[in-house]
């Protein structure tokens, strides 16, 4: 951990902002800490597939992400940020079936290495453990001769690391939250893929400064096409939109100004098949039109492979 830190309230609350809203998982935080953990921007790609019943999938996410602050007037205070992000994940299917539908659950861990550089205001880096995820219970079922597909289930988020109140950056968010979500995956032909996750995310409060996040709520969209007749490569798009809805507090009070954070990002993706079952994604996020959050540029790659 290295740090020359300038200590002053509202500077760490826009470094907070910032860092945390992007895709709220991989976080930087400050004094105040109210973004969440759930990925918005990373379910793009056959987001309401699980593995097929009785086996178990590696999921891997990775993400680089370097921007700037913006304040609720979108405006520049001079607070730049790095985020390197990984988070391992395990998905198992289970054999047994309820009411037609396909159960699942699963478990991720997330580690963040984040830098934060304000200027006068100081500089700051830290690197560690940022949550564990539960993934309890997943249903999952295809309609129309497997054409479309639907998934639907909770997560909690527990955090891990360590919070320093009086920190520019920090690895983890410092609170637990549980969120939930519904999905949809389109495959009108093997050649064409577009999916549509929706999700909402309810905070606790971070024990170590009394910060409690409000809530949140976004879409994450991602379509995919098979244009060659080598159908190993899928060529398409992805974003994400995010948006908090209800204040955050501080001791139990609403923090003057409606702190909230809403944003939105696109960008190019390309998957790269290396089974059926086996593949790699990158994809590039731009975010914009952002208040009171980081704006900048995400840089993804993951992948899936069964066990």
């Amino acid at each position: 951990m290295n740090r020359n830190l300038g200590r002053g309230r509202g500077l760490r609350a826009l470094v907070l902002a910032g860092a945390l809203s992007c895709i709220s998982t991989f976080a930087v935080s400050g004094d105040g800490t109210g973004f969440g953990n759930f990925p918005f921007g990373a379910q793009t790609t056959y987001a309401a597939l699980m593995p097929p019943a009785g086996t178990t999938s590696f999921f891997g996410y990775s993400l680089f992400y370097k921007g700037d602050i913006r304040d609720d007037d979108g405006n520049k205070p001079g607070v730049e940020f790095e985020v390197f992000a990984l988070a391992p994940r395990l998905v198992h299917s289970w054999s047994q079936s309820l009411f037609g539908f396909k159960l699942s659950s699963g478990i991720v861990w997330e580690g963040v290495h984040a830098k934060v550089d304000a200027g006068p205001g100081g500089e700051d880096s830290d690197r560690g453990s940022t949550l564990i995820g539960i993934e309890p219970l997943y249903l999952t079922r295809s309609f129309a001769d497997n054409t479309w597909h639907f998934l639907t289930g909770p997560l909690i988020y527990f955090k891990a690391g360590s919070f320093d109140r009086n920190a520019l950056a920090n690895s983890t968010n410092g609170h637990n939250s549980v969120a939930y979500q519904v999905s949809t995956t389109w495959t009108p032909s093997p050649r064409w893929e577009a999916s549509l996750n929706l999700a909402t995310e309810w905070k606790r409060e971070n024990d170590a400064n009394g910060y409690r996040g409000g809530t949140a709520w976004g879409v994450t969209f991602g379509m995919g096409h098979r244009p060659f007749a080598d159908t190993r490569w899928d060529l398409g798009f992805s974003g994400f939109y995010m948006d908090q809805f209800t204040d955050d507090q501080i001791d139990g009070e609403e923090i003057p100004g409606k702190v909230r954070t809403n944003k939105f990002a696109i960008g190019p993706k390309l998957t790269y098949w290396i089974t059926p079952a086996a593949a790699i994604v990158t994809q590039y996020h731009r975010e914009m039109d952002v208040h009171q959050g980081g704006d900048g540029d995400l840089f993804w790659v993951e992948c899936v492979f069964p066990l």
